[in-house]
């Protein structure tokens, strides 16, 4: 018996999906769009996990970097690793950073690139250079090992020559293998490492280069950085330099990494909620329009269970096909933009994330789906048989609305603002799925023109500007400072320029204990930053933090704060917070007059005038501001972020594909829903004189009234 109730059933859904082909085809495409994102982005989602998981494990990623330019005692730092059970273990990584006018490449210089350059050998315990298997790399004397960021800008491939330089000097090097980077990966970060053999790094250094140190730890289970920080800076180790953690260095692989599987996600839970909303519409539609059959098999006691699994099933077919063909369109579409993550990070140890993840989304996609036609088709059936027959719900909601007296000037306008006024309920649904895909539209739209646009960096904490010299880190720190300064007072092509020192102050985190903290000094009016809460500092009374600070400290904006310097305690109120991504994201910016031997760090911003290009100051201020990083600000976001920009880009044509192709089909499944349930209105227009051609019109004018209404919203 139940046998025949199945072949019954699956012999009803089949003639229903003939004769409904454009709705079922048009809900079909939905569901496989919906089920293709949200299993793209899933599978982005654990190659990322997986990938950025198996280079941390396999590289050994420190758990905190401190850089360093200048003398230090190696024994005093020896010392500090052994006298703090928490480290479990310690290195001094010797880094020879060269110019990038004095390294080249099939011709050419670095020069145009933006990134810091160093040239070290292999670790010993921890925080490997990997090749491109994710092996720890190894060279011989005469062999390279090329960051992948340069494999992908450059196309570097194994068996390429670079050459260093420097006056007569020059020394050839084959490349050996391109390297992974657990530190210093991503573009985000603008430091890069070059993998060379000790005897050519020896060479190299009597010739060319500037020392600088990185001093790593690694921390048993459960010990916290913050607390290596402070006892760091307490002992007077060498801190002439940025220090980062572990996760901060996650963050920055994560951020370069996931923004795309974020997009896709949000896009897939955008198209999620069409298909959910062209459920509703189609299966009110369609049950009303079978009212009297659904009528009919009640009355001749067709049991209520039997009429559900029936419109149930038809619906359980479609979503059970378009997850399959989903989650297999979702293969080649997530590994297309999962292959810079792999080309960074290589494939893991846990591919299994890139399989289970999009199919646990795509099955709890299938079971929101199917818990939403179940209601709607119980909450449809509860109808008696007589009301069912005599379709007394379908006239009760339909309305109707009355004819001006005085007849009708403009007869298509008329009639269709009328029949949206009477029926307005039937096209609330409508409007809200054309609002979501003119939304699904300006998602990825809006986010790359964020990251795109030059204020996007007041966001991370960089200001607004053309130009940006550091002087950093130098034993002529103070000469270097005076020296741009009276070049950038004397030059009418500098249309204004700003100053800022950057220093050390102690404050009382949650614990009670005193922490480092990072100041900026100077005038931030001049390149402002966009601040999350409040505002900049507007009198010496005054400090602002940033995220990561505040977000430490419980601290927000009113409240005030002791800070330490020289003894002296200093009391300053909160006036704003900010975002910041540089210095691992702990600093502040308050007047503190520090003295020169603490300012670790002067940055300067300036704006070029109107009718002066960028590129050519950029190169004048190099030549003549030689010991000091000038960076042209546009290109640095352009260098930093241009492969996400990539990645983004294509997410946005696609979005706006799909967009356009889902609005024509919602548009065609509307009109056809709509013919269909008003056949005897279109009738009765037909034998009171109105041609087809009006009709088309009174129906096209309601389209377009809705979606207007829908793209304004």
């Amino acid at each position: 018996m139940k046998g025949k109730r199945m072949k019954l059933l699956l012999n009803l859904v089949r003639k229903d999906f003939k004769k409904n082909k454009v709705i079922t085809t048009v809900l079909t495409v939905f569901l496989i769009i919906s089920t293709l994102f949200m299993a793209g982005g899933l599978r982005i989602a654990g190659t990322m996990i997986s990938s950025m998981n198996g280079l941390n494990e396999t590289a050994v990623i420190t758990d905190y970097l401190q850089m360093h330019k200048g003398t230090y005692d190696e024994d005093a730092f020896n010392h500090f690793a052994d006298s703090h059970d928490y480290i479990e273990a310690s290195l001094i990584v010797e880094m020879l950073n060269i110019r990038n006018a004095n390294i080249s490449y099939q011709g050419e210089t670095l020069e145009k690139y933006l990134m810091d350059n160093g040239f070290v050998v292999q670790n010993d315990e921890f925080d490997f250079l990997l090749d491109m298997d994710n092996e720890i790399a190894v060279v011989g004397e005469g062999e390279i090992g090329v960051p992948v960021y340069y494999a992908q800008e450059l196309g570097v491939k194994a068996g390429d020559v670079f050459t260093i330089h420097e006056g007569d000097y020059s020394k050839e090097l084959t490349v050996k293998t391109i390297i992974r980077d657990s530190s210093m990966n991503p573009a985000l970060t603008s430091s890069k490492r070059f993998l060379i053999n000790q005897e050519d790094l020896d060479d190299i250094s009597q010739h060319t280069g500037e020392w600088e140190y990185l001093f790593e730890f690694l921390l048993a289970e459960g010990a916290s950085t913050s607390v290596l920080e402070k006892d760091y800076m307490d002992a007077g180790l060498p801190s002439n330099g940025v220090a980062l953690t572990g996760s901060a260095l996650t963050l920055l692989n994560t951020f370069s990494y996931g923004i795309v599987a974020f997009i896709i996600i949000a896009i897939s839970i955008i198209l999620i909620l069409i298909a959910v909303l062209c459920l509703s519409y189609i299966i009110r539609a369609t049950m009303a329009e079978e009212n009297y059959t659904i009528g009919e098999m009640k009355s001749i006691g067709f049991p209520q269970k039997a009429i559900k699994q029936l419109y149930q099933m038809k619906y359980l077919m479609l979503i059970l096909i378009a997850a399959v063909i989903g989650y297999l369109l979702a293969i080649p579409f997530g590994d297309f933009f999962s292959s810079s993550i792999v080309l960074y990070c290589g494939y893991g140890n846990s591919e299994w994330m890139k399989w289970v993840f999009p199919f646990i989304g795509v099955v709890l996609l299938s079971l929101i789906v199917i818990r939403r036609c179940r209601r709607i088709i119980h909450k449809n059936l509860k109808s008696t048989v007589l009301e069912l027959m005599r379709g007394e719900e379908k006239i009760k909601k339909e309305g109707h609305y009355s004819l001006p007296t005085k007849g009708l000037k403009y007869h298509n306008l008329t009639i269709a603002l009328g029949e949206l006024k009477c029926k307005w309920k039937e096209y609330v649904v409508i409007f809200f799925i054309f609002a979501v895909s003119s939304f699904l539209i300006l998602l990825p739209m809006n986010m790359k023109n964020t990251i795109e646009n030059p204020s996007f960096m007041t966001y991370m904490g960089v200001g607004e500007s053309d130009i940006r010299i550091d002087i950093q880190y130098s034993e002529k720190l103070v000469e270097q400072k005076e020296a741009a300064l009276a070049h950038l007072e004397n030059d009418p092509q500098i249309s204004k320029y700003a100053i800022y020192q950057n220093g050390y102050v102690q404050i009382q985190n949650a614990e009670g204990e005193l922490d480092y903290l990072r100041v900026e000094n100077g005038d931030q009016s001049v390149f402002p930053l966009e601040y999350l809460e409040g505002s900049a500092p507007v009198d010496s009374q005054d400090i602002a933090l940033s995220y990561l600070v505040a977000s430490e400290s419980g601290k927000k904006v009113g409240d005030s704060l002791t800070v330490t310097y020289q003894k002296e305690e200093l009391t300053f109120r909160i006036s704003g917070i900010y975002q910041d991504v540089t210095y691992g994201g702990k600093t502040s910016k308050a007047s503190i007059d520090f003295a020169e031997d603490d300012v670790e760090v002067y940055i300067i911003y300036v704006d070029v005038s109107d009718d002066v290009t960028v590129e050519k100051k950029t190169d004048e201020l190099r030549s003549v501001l030689s010991d000091s990083k000038i960076t042209p600000v546009q290109d640095f976001i352009s260098q930093t972020l241009g492969g996400l920009m990539d990645n983004m880009g294509l997410v946005e044509r696609a979005a706006i594909l799909i967009s356009f192709l889902l609005i024509t089909l919602i548009t065609v499944m509307f009109l056809q829903l709509i013919t269909a349930r008003e056949h005897s209105a279109i009738a009765i227009k037909k034998a009171i004189g109105f041609t087809n051609r009006d009709i088309r019109i009174q129906l096209g004018i309601r389209i377009l009234i809705i979606q207007f209404a829908a793209i304004i919203v």
